[in-house]
């Protein structure tokens, strides 16, 4: 339960206050002990599941966002074991991530506006709804039963409960995100916009890598915008990033080092790896480490050139799934520093925020439809995105080389 969510929330407050059994749990409300008449006109008890809306500080619970409500248990009936059919929706099975099952979806709109004003008004209504016919059976039955469920520490990734995934229905999809952890190497722009990304999904950790500075040029292509003072004292970029973060996801862990051959086995048993570097011979050896390994990995790129005073170039994406062949991996992935194309022109020095954003965006795609977040039925290595054109190419598995 989170005692803090409910303390700070007078409805949670008041129907804690009143004895309701209220646990919260990934991004949902669940009311426990509520009772109800079966089909076969017996008592039980079982358990009205509500999304959470909250204020934008997280801190404090929000008007509901809608009048329905689930519902984990059998069918619930009027005294005589007749189905409540006037606010049963459906009885489809819902599996609505974290371990929590409903069994029925409620729709009952309150007398008036239609519109329930806060939790405790919702939550008393429909515990009203199948808790009466349950104490026209046992004038005892009422889900106020005093008990407290115990306090734990929350156990999943987030500071605050994940709301989004529960208002969309997403919390079964989203599990198959909740791996063991990942690194992002190299925390310049692009680095940046995959951490922002990957840190509103639940996998475990986030670990970074990246030895520099970050400094008032890297203000410009990073998200977000720094604190007064946050930059004064010259802070390594992975603790600058992990100081943000942490606020989203307790799992971000910042390591203030450069990641080349010597040390590349510090990544063994890493789930997955974005690569996020601008140079070849950098490139060159975290891929060869991480292909020895069996780590899958992302591959980033951007490419920009200024020609005639107008901008040009390409953001490439290139993913190396685990057990690849070492030429099926390196057939995309450029690695000479001197090379024309795309570190020819990082040598410029040129980066621009939207098409850092772009790349990442891309690259986490990729990485949600490695793991059948999005569909993946193309199942694509490489894909380039060309700013002349407006234009994103995409290559197979079993396309020819040109």
């Amino acid at each position: 339960m989170s005692a803090a969510l409910i303390s700070r929330s007078l409805d949670l407050k008041r129907l804690d206050d009143e004895g309701f059994e209220l646990e919260i749990r990934g991004g949902y409300l669940l009311v426990h002990s509520v009772p109800y008449v079966t089909t076969d006109a017996k008592l039980a008890r079982g358990v009205l599941i509500c999304d959470l809306t909250l204020t934008p500080s997280g801190e404090t619970t929000a008007a509901p966002k809608d009048h329905t409500i689930y519902f984990a248990g059998d069918t619930p009936c009027h005294r005589d074991g007749a189905p409540l059919t006037a606010i049963i929706h459906n009885s489809n099975h819902a599996d609505l991530g974290d371990g929590i099952e409903a069994d029925h979806y409620f729709s009952s709109k309150p007398e008036g506006t239609g519109i329930y004003d806060n939790f405790y008004d919702k939550i008393v209504a429909y515990e009203g709804h199948l808790g009466r016919p349950a104490r026209s059976h046992d004038p005892s039955a009422n889900a106020r039963t005093g008990r407290k469920l115990a306090a734990s520490a929350e156990t999943g990734p987030f500071q605050i409960p994940d709301t989004a995934s529960s208002r969309y229905g997403l919390g079964a999809v989203n599990r198959k995100l909740a791996i063991g952890k990942i690194a992002i190497v190299g925390l310049g722009g692009t680095g940046a916009y995959v951490l922002d990304l990957v840190s509103k999904t639940p996998v475990c950790e986030i670990h970074l890598y990246d030895g520099d500075q970050f400094l008032n040029h890297n203000v410009f292509r990073a998200p977000g915008a720094p604190e007064p003072g946050a930059t004064k004292d010259f802070p390594t970029k992975v603790a600058y990033f992990a100081a943000i973060y942490t606020r989203l996801h307790k799992g971000v862990v910042p390591h203030p080092v450069k990641v080349t051959a010597e040390n590349i086995d510090e990544l063994r048993g890493f789930d997955f790896v974005f690569i996020c570097v601008d140079k070849g011979s950098a490139r060159r050896a975290i891929a060869e480490g991480l292909h020895r390994l069996g780590a899958p990995f992302i591959d980033t790129g951007i490419g920009v050139g200024l020609e005639g005073g107008e901008l040009d170039g390409c953001a490439r994406v290139t993913l190396t799934p685990a057990g690849a062949d070492w030429a099926t991996a390196a057939r995309y992935l450029p690695f000479g520093d001197d090379d024309e194309g795309e570190d020819d022109v990082y040598d410029k020095g040129i980066q621009i925020a939207d098409l850092n954003a772009l790349n990442a965006t891309l690259a986490v795609l990729r990485w949600k439809r490695s793991l059948g977040f999005y569909r993946d039925h193309r199942r694509e290595l490489n894909a380039v995105y060309m700013v002349e054109g407006n234009m994103l190419s995409n290559r197979t598995p079993d396309a020819p080389d040109k």
